[in-house]
């Protein structure tokens, strides 16, 4: 039996970050960061049923390292 990860306020499980709270921090639309998934420039986000979500982790390290900036 599965046990259920811990879910912070948008529901995206802990750890975790989903492309709407990464807007906010990148601010930027929708459209340009699945550009810059595509491009390479953001890592591929993992599915948690039908939302797509982020390890936090990763994205701490590619905002700190400038990777998602052309």
């Amino acid at each position: 039996m599965q046990r259920e990860r811990k879910k912070h306020e948008h529901g995206v499980p802990e750890g975790y970050i989903g492309i709407a709270e990464l807007r906010g921090i990148l601010h930027k639309s929708r459209t340009t960061i699945w550009k810059m998934i595509y491009d390479g420039r953001l890592p591929r986000p993992l599915r948690d049923g039908k939302r797509k979500i982020l390890d936090r982790k990763d994205m701490i390290r590619w905002i700190h390292h400038a990777k998602f900036t052309r």
